[in-house]
């Protein structure tokens, strides 16, 4: 089922509100936990019963390890370590065997004897897969708020409270699909809260208002930059060549277009659960306003970005730091295993987990070696005099003129259908292909000029998290530097006058819902 599906807004996410409402009022939150639980596993399983049944089976794989981290003694240490890592194996062992399998059968000779569809990527694994990874790592540091949202019984009563709280906060159809990855130290304190599972008017209006904004982003602005995006892509794939002008707004248009759909999906997200008194992690923050890759990463797919920086990055760096202690004397030198090393791997990792092709293996190396530059960069003398002597607001507009273009060009890059192609798109934008202005049509400029409309709304606008500021509509995981022009001014708020706004933006958004294009990182 997708969020922008009718039937979800008008039909599942109203009955399952109202009631779990009645479940939480009547039978205690135990009970409202189960019945999320359920209507969770009814969300997931249009995607396929075996899909459903993978899902489950993986969340009872992983309880049942918890389950030992948390209950084998301390004496018992060396089996608690095999316990996570076999846990860990599974995890990531199916991940990589459903995302990456058919890519190496793909090239074995029995390859055309394999079923296709026994590699199929399920629906939202990734995301189940790294919040589960994430669970078992505070379970096997019995971490305090695991040990009190599991429970510590051991009777058959209270492990199947245990197992039906565990199951709800992976499943929880909010964030099962495309994230938000959230953590239990997030999501626990909320099922104590008062507000969990009631209807809260604050809380529905925060959700209906995270709903449509989200809706609006991904209906109205995505689907619509795809018609100017896909054709070009499209034909470049096929050896076509697309003037100067088209080349420039299919790369800009899919820069945008990636952006309204995933972070329409995660606004939609966090309304859902909101309405259902949950507040998830915030996914995006702006990333379109950045003005470097380090600010970037900060503000895109911020779920992601800590989850593989708590597996890769940081061990990596750790280790790193050692090995330059011991071996490496040459303070510059040691920079590489400490720092340059474990940002290309967590780089790589990344572009990697959106597919196994050339063109996300360049993309992640393109990215690390940015990020490594840049870093090494912003430890010279010339940057330090440089920021010492400059307005921050100056450094900022340069910062973002200076990253849009590469970042531009790198998620084309990510857009095309393989490196080749890749280039000829950037060959167009360039002027390999240009055409005398008089053979451009004016609709190829007015489709270049609503792309960059677009995108000065990102640049200029508050997001939907700072028009809601004053109403907790997402938990930050960090600070990001605050919008501070004129226009970041503007609130939302439950009024008659916003109450407008919201319903004509909701009707705007119907009258293209029909069409349910599904979101792109559904493939991811």
């Amino acid at each position: 089922m997708l969020f922008t599906d009718p039937a979800y807004l008008f039909l599942f996410l109203p009955i399952v509100a109202f009631v779990c409402a009645g479940v939480r009022s009547r039978f205690g939150v135990e009970w409202a936990l189960a019945f999320l639980f359920i209507a969770s596993c009814a969300f997931y399983v249009g995607w396929g019963v075996d899909y459903l049944i993978m899902m489950l089976a993986s969340i009872l794989v992983n309880w049942a390890a918890s389950q030992s981290l948390i209950h084998l003694g301390d004496d018992r240490s060396r089996m608690r370590r095999a316990i996570f890592w076999a846990g860990i194996a599974f995890n990531f062992g199916a991940l990589i065997w459903f995302k990456y399998s058919f890519f190496f059968l793909n090239y074995a000779e029995s390859s055309a004897a394999f079923n296709a569809g026994l590699v199929a990527i399920p629906v939202g694994i990734s995301f189940y897969t790294f919040q589960q990874a994430v669970f078992l790592l505070d379970a096997y540091r019995r971490d305090r708020e695991v040990m009190d949202y599991l429970g510590t019984e051991r009777g058959a009563r209270g492990r199947a409270r245990g197992f039906v709280r565990y199951a709800a906060f992976i499943a929880f159809f909010p964030q099962l699909v495309i994230g938000p990855i959230v953590y239990l130290k997030e999501f626990a304190p909320q099922v104590r809260s008062a507000d969990f599972g009631r209807l809260v008017r604050i809380n529905i209006e925060v959700g209906l208002f995270l709903i449509i904004v989200g809706l609006f982003k991904k209906v109205l602005i995505a689907d619509n930059i795809a018609r100017y995006v896909d054709p070009v892509f499209d034909m470049v794939a096929v050896g076509g060549e697309p003037n100067l002008i088209d080349a420039w707004t299919a790369a800009l248009g899919y820069y945008a277009q990636l952006y309204f759909d995933f972070s329409g999906y995660s606004d939609m997200a966090l309304g859902s659960a909101r309405i259902l008194g949950i507040i998830l992690p915030i996914n995006f923050a702006s990333p379109l306003k950045a003005n470097s890759i380090g600010d970037f990463y900060r503000r895109w797919h911020i779920t992601l970005t800590r989850v593989i920086a708590l597996f890769m990055y940081t061990p990596l760096s750790l280790f790193g730091a050692r090995f330059a202690a011991r071996h490496i004397k040459w303070k510059p030198l040691a920079r590489f295993p400490l720092i340059w090393l474990p940002l290309l791997v967590n780089f790589e990792v990344i572009a990697l987990w959106h597919g196994a092709t050339m063109t996300f293996v360049l993309f992640g190396l393109l990215h690390g070696l940015w990020y490594v530059l840049e870093t090494e960069a912003k430890k010279t003398s010339a940057w330090r005099t440089w920021k010492s002597r400059s307005s921050e607001t100056a450094r900022n507009i340069i910062g973002r003129v200076a990253f849009t273009v590469p970042m531009v060009l790198c998620f084309a890059l990510f857009r095309s259908e393989s490196v080749t192609t890749w280039s000829h798109l950037v060959g167009a934008m360039f002027g390999q292909q240009a055409l005398p202005l008089d053979r451009v049509g004016l609709r190829d400029f007015g489709e270049l000029a609503l792309v960059f409309a677009i995108l000065g709304f990102c640049w200029f606008l508050p997001n939907a998290y700072e028009l809601a500021r004053d109403h907790k509509p997402g938990l930050f995981t960090w600070t990001y530097p605050a919008n501070r022009n004129l226009l970041a001014r503007i609130k939302w708020a439950p009024n008659i006058i916003w109450g407008g706004i919201m319903a004509g933006a909701l009707l705007a958004t119907l009258y293209y819902v029909s069409r349910l294009p599904p979101f792109i990182y559904l493939g991811f």
